[in-house]
């Protein structure tokens, strides 16, 4: 029994840690719901056990600004149903309710808005007072 402790104690020790999951963020292609299985799935193996409430609060604090923005209104009493939360903000994305090209990769040319070289976007005038001397 001792060998097979010492044998498998790495797993313990590279458990992953509360800070782990901190620094843990949403990757471009990956959804909401995927987000946060993976970060569930990580949270399970911290030590000792996360609460509800801490991995709600804790995720929340790792998703990226435009869902924290919508959610901060809104704390689930569950991860279930900050998980539908999040996909609900989504649907919402992808079906235009919200504006906010930055998720929905917007580049300026799409729409019709085409960007003219050389185009003006910002004037500014500083009034001078002439020298009185």
């Amino acid at each position: 029994m001792v060998s097979f402790i010492r044998q498998y104690q790495y797993n313990s020790d590279m458990a992953p840690d509360r800070m782990e999951l901190q620094n843990m963020c949403k990757r471009e292609p990956e959804s909401f719901k995927e987000y946060a299985q993976r970060w569930r799935d990580l949270a399970a193996q911290v030590a000792p056990p996360m609460m509800e409430k801490e991995m709600i609060t804790m995720i929340v604090d790792t998703i990226p600004m435009f869902y924290y923005e919508k959610m901060m209104g809104y704390m689930p009493l569950s991860f279930a149903n900050l998980v539908f939360a999040g996909e609900r903000i989504e649907v919402g994305l992808r079906s235009g309710k919200f504006d906010y090209p930055a998720l929905m990769n917007w580049k300026p040319g799409e729409n019709g808005e085409n960007k003219k070289e050389g185009e003006t976007h910002v004037v500014t005038v500083v009034p001078t007072r002439p020298n009185s001397h």
